[in-house]
């Protein structure tokens, strides 16, 4: 049997267990090639006090030639952390040559996080991003990025006690053209809600994992979320049978940082856990 193929692109952090150092293990244990076209690379996510970090945007076009002339295929395209409007439109340019029928675009778009964008984007970014988001398949929004991108109120969703104002934002940024959208990282009691949509039945649903611990939020939980989607996906699962898995490995995980102590800039030991996406039945 083939090895399903995703090109990453994200950016690649030597400290925080995000963005490719969290899809390129768990795509390969859910035995999917990852072959990352790296977006920046930093010294550490951007969650520490201070980070060193070299854009890697004059590469990217010739990376896609590169490609190109291989003749390379990809099952599925996963994008998270872009510098910039500038790499959104290269990301595009790779999508024309890439994305071709029967290819999963998958997009994470990474915008901020608690109701504030992160200070590296403005309101161009934001826009740009819409346009990524409209061409994809599956959206991977947290409540802040839904939000921004589909101009709700965060703090009214954000302390409601029912998911139907998620689901509302869902479906607004269904509406843009992605045929599913899944609003991550919702906290509800003791749940922490990942609410889906799909836009070709109409169909809500939601799968989540206990709010472990102190509640505290750890580096890279969503981006490892996005990629056990992403495998999955490629491989013929559904999104709720994938993000059961996700949710699997995130409460093991989570529950051993938060028994180490560990900080949450530093993230999360996933990589105890992998064996759980292992197999036909996970």
């Amino acid at each position: 049997m083939a090895v399903p193929k995703v090109a990453a692109i994200h950016d690649l952090s030597g400290l925080g267990k995000c963005s490719l150092t969290a899809a390129v293990p768990v795509l390969s244990a859910m035995g999917v090639q990852a072959c990352p076209l790296p977006t920046a690379v930093l010294s550490n996510q951007t969650g520490f006090p201070s980070y060193a970090c070299v854009d890697l945007s004059r590469h990217l076009d010739a990376f896609t030639r590169e490609w190109e002339k291989r003749g390379v295929r990809f099952d599925g395209v996963y994008t998270g952390f872009l510098c910039g409007a500038r790499q959104v439109r290269m990301v595009e340019r790779f999508l024309d040559r890439f994305y071709l029928p029967g290819t999963l675009l998958l997009v994470d778009p990474v915008l901020g996080d608690n109701g504030k964008l992160y200070p590296v984007f403005g309101r161009t970014m934001c826009d740009s991003l819409k346009s990524l988001v409209a061409r994809a398949d599956v959206i991977t929004p947290n409540l802040t990025e839904a939000c921004i991108l589909a101009d709700g109120d965060y703090a009214s969703v954000a302390r409601a006690q029912s998911l139907e104002p998620v689901w509302e934002l869902a479906e607004r940024l269904a509406g843009m053209g992605p045929r599913t959208v899944i609003v991550t990282g919702v906290h509800r009691g003791d749940l922490i809600c990942n609410a889906g949509f799909d836009a070709r039945t109409g169909r809500r649903f939601s799968v989540g994992n206990r709010s472990v611990g102190s509640g505290r939020s750890f580096s890279g939980t969503g981006d490892l979320l996005a990629s056990v989607l992403c495998g999955g996906l490629v491989r013929g699962e559904t999104a709720e049978a994938a993000l059961e898995k996700a949710a699997r490995l995130l409460e093991a995980a989570i529950s051993d940082a938060e028994a180490d102590g560990t900080d949450p800039n530093e993230g999360v030991p996933f990589e105890n856990h992998l064996d759980l996406l292992i197999g036909k039945e996970g």
